[in-house]
């Protein structure tokens, strides 16, 4: 009804058959008794909240109150506050209970692995043989498996491999094959790849290939001597003498000094001759370097009382020193006549002279000591006559320019045999080189004519004043010059001079402004029988102003050529 109070709410539905059927009454439930607790709470006359109103009709519904809203909250915490401290009592009471049951074991946090590759051979920096077959060793560190192997020589891949070796956890190792074709340096570089196509690749390593060892035969090179020379049992004097070598002799040398002055040969087992007595042809350039052997060690001889007494020890002659080499009776012998300086110092002449009445015609050699000569040693082909003389020209750097001594030595070996042997060597003083034009003649005999070459090594010379006088015993022949003009460095010849008729050897003398300026002989070949001519005094050169010879009355004269 509007406005009336509401009725009543309807009681629940009944599962009882008789619910709802007119004029009976349900039965009414039986009222529970209250606990004290319960019927302090509901005697409480607090409103309840649940009806309609504060004051409606429905205040004191059920003779209940509403509980305030803390309170309920505390009521809530209150319970899950006792549920946690008992599921903390229940966790710690089964820990106590199952503390002797073994707990599951952990399990591990697997460790990463760095994947890394790297060559174990060959080393950085070895040296490899050109066109062999090298093996490069490698070794890869990866968490996956190695499905490929390749090896890259200088960036282009020149060997692979599909399986390698399981050396260790995680570790790998194969072996590649690399060749090199040329000398020079390369770089090594490995990859490897994982079954995933993960690519592995290793540091780089250089290598140097060198070329294969060739296996160079002995050297066999064949040459002729050109002089006389002595074999030496090694490279220098002090060594013993083994033999001699003629000129025309075939030697095959099979070694050489670091110096190039000596050359071992076939004969003997090895034994040695200077290399100025083999032909200047012959290559020596693959002729191996030969360490000499060590030098004979002489053993000293206690002096006698008379050795004590002397002060000077002769010099054996050559058939003292071996009673079983005789001295031809045709021997020459040499004598180092004459050393001085020419062309401002630079060139060295020596002059030898043959004091024998016998000829020589062949290669001597000749050696100088003291000076800066280059070479030191020469072996010149010579052709003198009894009392002839050869001029050898040796390169003095740097020149000398001041006064100097000079050793010079012929024949040092003793090769050739001699009528004596203790004149080969000679020390001379050497003048510093004039100033001005150095001359020296130089005579020969063609067709019966006699021809006069005069040699300038200074400076030029030019003079209206130059006379030859050939001369012998009792006969003069003056040939005046007019002018004279000789170049640096160059030479005149004067012929169609008259050959005396007599006298055994031929004197030529230069004069130039009346002074003698130089002199040679030459043999008469007019002569049948040759003897050794007796020294003319040189008047010429006594005083300053040189006396002329004396000259027949109508002397021959002509102009130079």
């Amino acid at each position: 009804m509007i406005g009336g109070d509401s009725p009543p709410p309807s009681p629940p539905p009944s599962d009882d058959p008789d619910q709802g059927v007119i004029g009976v009454t349900p039965p009414q439930p039986a009222r529970r008794p209250l606990d004290p607790w319960e019927a302090q709470h509901l005697r409480r006359e607090t409103p309840d909240l649940r009806t309609y109103g504060r004051d409606g009709p429905r205040a004191g519904y059920y003779g209940a109150t509403q509980r305030s809203a803390g309170r309920t909250a505390a009521i809530y915490v209150s319970t899950i506050a006792a549920l946690v401290i008992g599921g903390i009592l229940i966790f710690l009471l089964f820990q106590v209970l199952g503390g002797d049951d073994e707990a599951p074991p952990a399990t591990p946090t697997p460790i990463p692995v760095v994947a890394e590759a790297r060559i174990e051979s060959p080393v950085p920096g070895e040296r490899v043989t050109v066109n062999q077959e090298r093996a490069v060793i490698v070794s890869v560190v990866s968490g996956e498996d190695i499905v490929r192997f390749e090896l890259l020589v200088s960036g282009i891949v020149t060997d692979q491999q599909f399986s390698g070796t399981v050396t260790a956890e995680n570790t790998y190792a194969a072996v590649l094959q690399a060749r090199f074709e040329a000398a020079g340096a390369y770089d090594l570089v490995v990859r490897a790849f994982t079954a995933t196509g993960e690519e592995i690749v290793s540091d780089p390593i250089q290598v140097v290939a060198i070329p294969e060892p060739i296996a160079t035969p002995e050297v066999l090179t064949i040459c002729e001597i050109v002089g006389v020379a002595s074999l030496r049992t090694g490279p220098g004097e002090v060594y013993n003498q083994a033999g001699t070598l003629e000129p025309g002799d075939v030697v095959t040398v099979t070694g050489k000094t670091l110096n190039l002055q000596w050359l071992q040969i076939e004969r003997g087992g090895g034994l040695w001759v200077r290399f100025n007595a083999v032909e200047t042809t012959c290559d020596l350039t693959d002729v191996p370097f030969v360490e000499p052997p060590p030098p004979p060690t002489a053993t000293p001889t206690p002096p006698t009382q008379d050795d004590e007494e002397d002060t000077e020890t002769p010099t054996p002659t050559p058939s003292e020193g071996d009673p079983t080499e005789v001295v031809s009776p045709n021997a020459p012998d040499f004598v180092p006549s004459d050393a001085v300086l020419i062309e401002r110092g630079a060139t060295l002449r020596i002059t030898i002279t043959n004091t024998s009445t016998n000829p020589f015609s062949g290669a001597i050699v000749v050696r100088v000591d003291g000076v800066d000569a280059s070479p030191a040693e020469q072996v010149v082909n010579v052709a003198m006559d009894p009392n002839g003389t050869a001029a050898v020209n040796f390169t003095i750097d740097p020149p000398v320019t001041v006064q100097a001594s000079v050793t010079v030595t012929v024949d040092p070996d003793e090769a050739i045999a001699e009528s004596s042997e203790d004149n080969n060597t000679v020390e001379f003083v050497l003048a510093p080189p004039p100033e001005g034009p150095v001359l020296s003649l130089v005579p020969g005999i063609t067709g019966g004519a006699l021809s006069i070459t005069i040699q300038n090594d200074g400076e030029a010379l030019s003079t209206n004043d130059a006379r030859l006088v050939v001369s012998v015993p009792g006969e003069t022949t003056t040939r005046t010059i007019s002018p004279l003009a000789v170049p640096e460095g160059q030479s005149v010849t004067i012929g169609g001079i008259a050959v005396p008729a007599t006298g055994e050897s031929i004197r030529v003398t230069l004069f130039i402004d009346g002074v003698n300026i130089a002199t040679a002989t030459v043999p008469n070949p007019n002569v049948v029988e040759v003897t050794l001519p007796e020294e003319t005094p040189d008047t010429g050169e006594e005083a300053g102003e040189p006396t002329e010879p004396e000259e027949p009355e109508e002397p021959e004269e002509s102009q130079g050529q």
